[in-house]
């Protein structure tokens, strides 16, 4: 099975995760069949992020992992077949032992916007811990 996962970049921060797929400007591919990493810049899968889920498709790829994501995006990844998890911190090796130890929660609505309210600085209203 093929993963995708946002990166810093494809080489000091490539075992570093991005905050989102939605704005990474790199990608790590690892194939958990034959336990293999490939790094790539995003517009190698493809040129229009709006057809991201059409161009990880046909790359044989269904699953992502990552710590953000807008509400909007994840509703169009689930509603085109992909399964999104949501990452525990940012390493990218962590990250991928959690998922094949079936340790990573699937990314819901919910926490998406759970993110998203942290992200704009609102945890001091809401009392959250997501900081």
């Amino acid at each position: 099975m093929k993963v995708i996962i946002p990166v810093l970049d494809n080489t000091e921060g490539k075992f570093n995760m991005a905050k989102g797929i939605h704005n990474a400007a790199f990608l790590c591919i690892y194939d958990s069949e034959i336990r293999t990493y490939e790094w790539l810049a995003t517009n190698e899968i493809t040129e229009k992020p709006g057809n991201l889920s059409l161009a990880l498709k046909r790359k044989g790829i269904f699953t992502i992992i990552c710590n953000q994501l807008p509400v909007i995006a994840l509703g169009l990844f689930i509603e085109s077949g992909l399964q999104v998890y949501q990452a525990q911190g940012n390493q990218l090796e962590e990250n991928i032992r959690l998922f094949e130890n079936k340790q990573l929660q699937p990314f819901t609505a919910v926490s998406a916007l759970a993110i998203q309210a942290c992200s704009s600085g609102a945890c001091g209203s809401c009392k959250s811990s997501c900081n």
